[in-house]
């Protein structure tokens, strides 16, 4: 149980026999018995159709895409630093080669991220309609993942409270 009054749960873990379910105080004290039952039934079905695993599975993805660019940054801004050094007594090395490179790198790295990101949500909101479909096979009861659903809608709110949030907000 996360001691934040916002209205939100996730699942953690890499397999079913690691796998959490976690809820914040806020979803336990403002839904009711039904509704929660509701929202840990969709948590549940993340862990029984293995969306834990394909999270971590695109996150690596993105970040070795992410990795890409952070090297053509560097390359880039170490050609920038090093122009003006001398390779022996009369010449100048030229850091246009390395400049493009960086440059290249940066585009491909960061455009990559971009458009992984957005393959990334589109993947996420299927799951989510998956998880809610099977939240309903779950518990047999469609008002209680939906009643959920209408409290956070109407203004109960799902936004961590944590300055931590930012690391963690693609569990949630």
């Amino acid at each position: 149980v996360l001691p934040d009054h916002s209205i939100n749960a996730f699942a953690a873990g890499y397999q079913p026999s690691d796998a959490v379910i976690g809820v914040t105080k806020g979803c336990m004290e403002q839904l009711t018995r039904n509704q929660l039952q509701g929202v840990i039934a969709h948590e549940f079905s993340h862990i029984f159709n293995g969306d834990m695993r394909l999270n971590i599975r695109l996150m690596a993805i993105l970040f070795g895409i992410l990795f890409i660019g952070m090297i053509g940054r560097f390359i880039f801004e170490a050609a920038l630093r090093g122009g003006g050094s001398r390779r022996s007594n009369n010449e100048k090395s030229n850091p246009i080669p390395f400049l493009a490179l960086g440059f290249a790198l940066i585009i491909i790295g960061y455009g990559g991220v971009f458009f992984g990101n957005l393959i990334k949500a589109a993947v996420s909101r299927q799951r989510e309609f998956l998880a809610d479909a099977s939240a309903v096979q779950f518990t047999r009861d469609p008002s209680s993942i939906g009643g959920a659903l209408k409290v956070i809608g109407h203004g109960s709110g799902s936004e961590i409270a944590s300055p931590e949030r930012n690391e963690t907000s693609h569990l949630f």
